[in-house]
């Protein structure tokens, strides 16, 4: 049962929405509300530009309130080519589908890779950060700053980027954790995102499912073997560690060898309530930093989707 509707909510505070998750498209909403002023992020530009407006208008938004993208990596599960192509209206101008106004963050390392997206160059915001942490910056400033604080990941050669998101509101501080393709969990990692409210992290394979599977060994290999992604158990063992206060939403679930009912399981015994994120449904709008009342209604968990919503699907 949804927690709120689709609309974007109107009180005070930051919300979560992923939009979809898993290797056909990855994008997120953080939305900022305080004082009647609201504020629109977006994590990742995977899906394609049309999907994308198509689903921010089923929450009243539209890519004119968006302010920032922060960008994992560049993966095209996690940046959509046409985003870098010209807007049907602005062709003459050469104007991309991103609007003009909007703050695409970047790591430094992942410069060459937005340049090659066609991201245009007076859009990237580039940033440094260590392998554990630094390189703080905010975003919306006139709602207070949201602090982020970024880490660099093992995944693939030059790595994906996870974020932990702090905003100061009128009810007090918020924290979001933000982390998918992964490569493996390390303790610097576990440390930078202890005791987040709300922790968004990757589930994405069975291992008995991984292993069965008929894939190749070399691509069992690269996502198993340390600079690819999480398994269920090993995402369930992190969120142990971090022990977030409200939540852990489960993201980028493999539709060839996972299904939601498997990444649950594994997280059943967890500190926290469970969303299971789908590739094809939105989930509903997750408050970050929600009160006691709150966490006490959103603890059970809540699946995005079902098993059949995987069957017969055979990519990555």
């Amino acid at each position: 049962m949804p927690l709120t509707e689709d609309a974007a909510p109107k009180a005070d505070g930051v919300y979560l929405r992923v939009l979809a998750s898993g290797s056909a498209g990855n994008c997120s909403v953080l939305l900022f509300r305080r004082g009647g002023v609201r504020r629109v992020c977006l994590v990742d530009l995977g899906l394609s530009p049309r999907r994308t407006v198509r689903l921010l208008a089923e929450c009243g938004l539209g890519l004119h309130d968006v302010d920032d993208v922060l960008v994992t990596h560049f993966d095209a599960d996690h940046y959509y080519e046409s985003w870098g192509r010209p807007a049907r209206r602005g062709e003459a101008r050469g104007e991309a589908m991103i609007p003009r106004h909007v703050r695409v963050r970047v790591h430094e390392r992942h410069a060459s890779a937005a340049a090659r997206a066609g991201v245009p160059a007076h859009l990237v915001v580039p940033f440094a950060c260590g392998p554990s942490g630094g390189g703080v910056f905010e975003i919306q400033h006139d709602l207070g700053g949201a602090t982020v604080w970024p880490v660099l990941t093992a995944h693939d050669a030059l790595g994906s980027v996870a974020y932990r998101i702090e905003h100061h509101g009128s009810d007090g501080a918020a924290t979001l954790g933000f982390a998918t393709d992964l490569g493996r969990v390390t303790d610097a990692l576990l440390e930078h995102f202890r005791g987040v409210d709300t922790m968004a992290i990757e589930s994405n394979y069975c291992r008995a499912m991984q292993l069965a599977s008929d894939r190749p060994e070399v691509l069992k290999h690269r996502i198993m073997g340390g600079a690819g992604h999480l398994s269920n158990d090993e995402s369930a063992a992190a969120v142990r560690e971090i022990s977030p206060r409200t939540r852990a939403v489960l993201l980028h679930l493999s539709r060839q060898c996972n299904t939601p009912e498997a990444a649950q399981r594994a997280h059943d015994a967890g500190p926290c309530g469970v969303v299971v994120t789908s590739q094809h449904t939105p989930t509903p709008w997750l408050r970050i930093g929600a009160s006691s009342s709150e966490k006490a209604r959103l603890h059970p968990t809540v699946c995005i989707g079902s098993r059949g919503l995987f069957d017969g699907v055979t990519a990555a």
